[in-house]
């Protein structure tokens, strides 16, 4: 009945599957767990062949990166049960009915995602940024999260049924890093595939140093450039900011406005104490910058 997919990279996850592994056993369904090793590092496999002795669980070590798109349908295509839970590697069960809770939930047609949590106290100045954005921005209750299903959807714990991703799986085109998330929804949106949304998060416990999570979004900017060019994604928050300035013709005003205050904000970003407003002025001087670029050629 339920296939868990869990693409892996540079991380040991031997805690997850096995409590995963043992809820699935408690639940008495019919399971699998699937983690695909993504080309990382022998450390980390040597610590996850371990995983290779559990009853119902598969591991397998791929040899060339495939990234995130192309390891998800990867997983999918070798899943032989009705519905597939995606889980990312980084991930904590916070409790003991995980697993129950979404054997509760499961419909034909529908996709569900969990949620994602982070830690309750502030970690250390080098991680709080990427730790204050995702404790504000992406830990919602189920409630709020589905007044907008797909903008608000990740792809770090979701079910769906293996019908509806054979006919919708993630666009291996866009190997990037960023929006592949809100691209797959845009898909299931397109395609009138419901996404509800219920309090089942997992915890995120991959917290990025601030200077790397700044320069992930920078990354992901590029591919969300992209696919608003192409006309292939959801009107984002920072989308919708930006049609604004476009549409009052407001754009170069609010570029030079933010190009002499954008050191300070990225001296904010790395302190101790950073504000999500920085964060998002600071995105939308890099957004105006680079739609500049990219209509100039130079991306």
């Amino acid at each position: 009945m339920l296939s868990i997919l869990i693409p892996v990279y540079n991380i040991d996850c031997t805690k997850l599957v096995n409590e995963l592994h043992k809820q699935c056993i408690k639940s008495n369904v019919i399971f699998e767990i699937l983690c695909f090793d993504d080309c990382s590092k022998p450390e980390f496999r040597q610590k996850n062949q371990v995983l290779s002795f559990l009853f119902g669980v598969s591991y397998v070590e791929l040899r060339e990166n495939h990234g995130r798109a192309k390891i998800r349908n990867l997983l999918a295509g070798n899943a032989s049960n009705k519905f597939l839970l995606f889980i990312d590697a980084d991930s904590k069960v916070p409790n003991k009915s995980y697993i129950k809770k979404y054997l509760a939930e499961l419909k034909p047609g529908e996709v569900i995602y969990g949620g994602r949590s982070y830690q309750k106290n502030k970690p250390g100045a080098k991680k709080i940024l990427h730790w204050l954005y995702g404790a504000n921005r992406e830990s919602q209750p189920a409630k709020k999260r589905n007044k907008a299903p797909y903008l608000n959807f990740l792809s770090n714990n979701f079910l769906i049924p293996s019908d509806v991703f054979v006919k919708h799986r993630f666009d291996p085109a866009h190997e990037g890093y960023g929006y592949e998330d809100t691209l797959f929804a845009t898909r299931l949106m397109h395609a009138s595939i419901t996404i509800r949304h219920i309090n089942n998060p997992l915890l995120h416990s991959g917290l990025e140093n601030g200077d790397i999570f700044l320069k992930k979004t920078l990354n992901a900017l590029d591919n969300l450039i992209l696919l608003y060019r192409e006309g292939n994604i959801l009107e984002t928050r920072l989308i919708r900011a930006f049609h604004l300035l476009e549409k009052f013709s407001l754009t170069n005003i609010a570029y030079r406005y933010l190009e002499k205050r954008i050191k300070q904000y990225e001296t904010n970003l790395l302190s101790a104490s950073p504000l999500l407003r920085s964060f998002d002025l600071w995105k939308l001087y890099f957004f105006i910058k680079k739609m500049r670029e990219f209509e100039n050629g130079e991306i």
